[in-house]
């Protein structure tokens, strides 16, 4: 006979599945916005689910990019995150998250370090498809390396830190008849935020990043606010 937690359990992974499956799905669509929506944004704690737990969290957030380059232009995007966590053994956790309008991104996080401090490393892949001007597609492949701590400072309430690399492989448009080689982009920075509560958490943060795109050189400033609800 099934025990409630059980039962939980698997009602927890089918509403995950719900929450995610759309999203998803929509990446392998050709009729994208023309925005892209790389994720930046941390909405994550030093900490991990225990073994079978499960967490499914919204986020919005703005992503402002500032250039001096003469012919790069600063702007300034509302965008937002969904995602489902689960505990998958001791001291490692898996994400799923959406980020609209067109990335898709998986993610392991390992728990090293518990106590008066917490500390989690988390790798993370993404996939997304943006369309430039003159209908030039660029796919998109990132690798999301961060290390999250977090201190508590009273109560529910603590403090996170995550200094993190995004770096970023943009191959050619597969229907381009150029000879344009793939692009390679390198961006780094950290995050700072909060987080209220425990079972239901509010988590506002603020992250600044430096990229090089081809001897580019830009800022990313992305601020926001998410929840995040363990099941």
């Amino acid at each position: 006979m099934q025990t409630r937690g059980a039962t939980a359990n698997k009602m927890a992974l089918r509403l995950l599945q719900l929450v995610i499956a759309l999203p998803f799905l929509s990446l392998f669509g050709q009729a994208l916005p023309v925005d892209w929506s790389q994720s930046y944004c941390t909405f994550d704690i030093g900490e991990v689910l225990k073994v079978n737990e499960s967490a499914i969290g919204f986020a919005i957030d703005n992503y402002c990019i500032y250039c001096s380059h003469a012919e790069t232009l600063s702007y300034d995007e509302r965008r937002f995150d969904i995602w489902a966590r689960i505990g998958v053994f001791k001291k490692y956790e898996i994400e799923l998250k959406y980020s609209y309008p067109t990335a898709g991104l998986v993610s392991i996080k390992y728990q090293f370090l518990q106590g008066y401090l917490s500390g989690a490393f988390k790798s993370g892949f993404g996939y997304m498809k943006g369309t430039r001007q003159g209908y030039i597609t660029d796919y998109v492949y990132d690798f999301y390396p961060t290390i999250i701590f977090t201190k508590g400072i009273a109560g529910n309430l603590k403090f996170f830190y995550a200094p993190k690399i995004i770096y970023s492989i943009h191959t050619r448009d597969r229907q381009e008849h150029t000879d344009r080689p793939p692009e390679y982009i390198f961006q780094y920075g950290h995050c700072l935020g909060l987080v209220f509560g425990k079972k239901f958490m509010f988590l506002p943060e603020v992250n600044w990043l430096w990229g090089n795109n081809m001897g580019t050189r830009y800022m990313v400033n992305q601020f926001g606010i998410g929840v995040n609800s363990r099941l």
